[in-house]
């Protein structure tokens, strides 16, 4: 009987770490781990987070990003155009410090969206496709950038 009983209990433990393997493989909404993936196409802003807020555009502010094969990212900061180099390996990524044009916005939210991509660029450390969106996170693991793919 005590045979038995170990075996249930081990068949259990067994049963309940595999199940919890699943959860947490699943629960981050994964898609994807191949940088593959997200270069060639232009991923619109969702949020960005500056200090404690998280900003939105709306429209007609938008913001891009388009990651191209040969270790360059190229887009539009809400109201000027901006262009860099990234460094990326496995989940690791790295963007350095980006060339913009500088003309005046006249929407100040445009302003802030810039600014605050700006600054969130700088802390990128590495990178998660979750259901869908391109999450840019900083040393921590905290987002500080989140794109949707953009209209084709």
């Amino acid at each position: 009987m005590y045979r038995v009983k170990q075996r249930f209990v081990s068949t259990l433990a067994v049963a309940a770490l595999v199940s919890l393997g699943a959860c947490s493989a699943t629960s981050n909404g994964n898609m994807s781990a191949d940088w593959s993936t997200v270069t060639g196409q232009e991923w619109q802003l969702v949020n960005v987070t500056e200090g404690n807020s998280t900003l939105s555009p709306t429209p007609p502010v938008t913001a891009t990003a388009t990651f191209s094969d040969d270790g360059m990212v190229s887009g539009n900061a809400g109201c000027n155009q901006y262009s860099g180099g990234y460094t990326q390996s496995g989940s690791s990524l790295g963007i350095a410090q980006l060339a913009m044009t500088r003309k005046m916005c006249i929407a100040e939210e445009a302003m802030q969206i810039e600014n605050a991509l700006s600054g969130a660029f700088v802390l990128v450390d590495s990178w998660d496709v979750t259901d869908g969106h391109l999450v840019l996170r900083d040393v921590d693991g905290k987002a500080v950038i989140e794109f949707a793919p953009g209209t084709p």
